[in-house]
């Protein structure tokens, strides 16, 4: 599970991360946790690896963009996992709906068992993401994808091809399907041929995007604006 702690208060966010890495032990549940001392930081590191990372506690009163800002330049990156405000007080909560956030925790306030449930919660949520998959049939042949190791689709006449993890696979359907099919799942088109996961993108310019595996797909030109919002980067 990978954790991101944003808080300009080093002891706070330290006893974030030391409560957290005790759960995980209790649970045994393998966890990967950075903290950063602002939004600012948090949203330059976000910007290639908010598709990887499955929570994010921020503290709400911080310098330079506060923890709802912060929330919301992330959630228009396209990050779609959770978040929880963890923050001195619950003066905020009714604000924290408008980036759908998981809970609040308040310091020195919110019992231990509180905590837990919903570290817990954040958990099960992830689990539910992950176990996503797209059932595709052709020829009697049926396919289980999981929409987290999709990495693009690509259509030729209405044959689609769907790559994922180290296979393909084809079947008959069209690109406006699929975008519908996918709505807020996390994909994006990048051309009239291309539906690609968010999750995988590199970098994107006005000829290509560049995938994590070294990939490259064509950027049609009437896309390229609208790829660029849905990624989060400014043209």
């Amino acid at each position: 599970m990978n954790i991101f702690i944003c808080d300009d208060s080093a002891a706070h966010s330290s006893l974030c991360k030391k409560t957290l890495l005790r759960l995980s032990q209790r649970h045994d549940v393998h966890v990967k946790i950075r903290t950063f001392p602002s939004g600012e930081a948090l949203l330059f590191e976000a910007e290639d690896a908010f598709a990887s990372v499955d929570l994010v506690y921020l503290d709400i009163r911080m310098p330079g963009p506060d923890g709802l800002e912060t929330a919301k330049r992330l959630r228009d990156m396209g990050y779609v996992g959770d978040i929880v405000f963890f923050t001195v007080t619950p003066d905020f909560a009714i604000a924290g709906y408008d980036v759908s956030a998981l809970h609040y925790v308040v310091k020195d306030q919110t019992s231990a068992e509180k905590f837990e449930e919903i570290f817990l919660r954040a958990l099960a949520r992830k689990q539910r993401r992950e176990s996503e998959v797209l059932v595709l049939t052709c020829a009697g042949e049926s396919r289980c994808v999981p929409l987290e190791s999709i990495r693009y689709f690509e259509i030729q006449q209405r044959i689609v091809t769907v790559y994922y993890d180290e296979e393909q696979f084809e079947f008959y359907s069209t690109m406006m399907r699929m975008e519908e099919q996918l709505f807020n799942k996390g994909f994006v088109r990048t051309h009239k041929s291309f539906l690609v996961s968010k999750r995988y993108i590199r970098s994107i310019d006005s000829a290509r995007v560049l995938l994590d595996t070294g990939e490259e797909l064509p950027v049609g030109k009437r896309y390229y604006a609208e790829s660029l919002k849905s990624i989060g980067a400014a043209s």
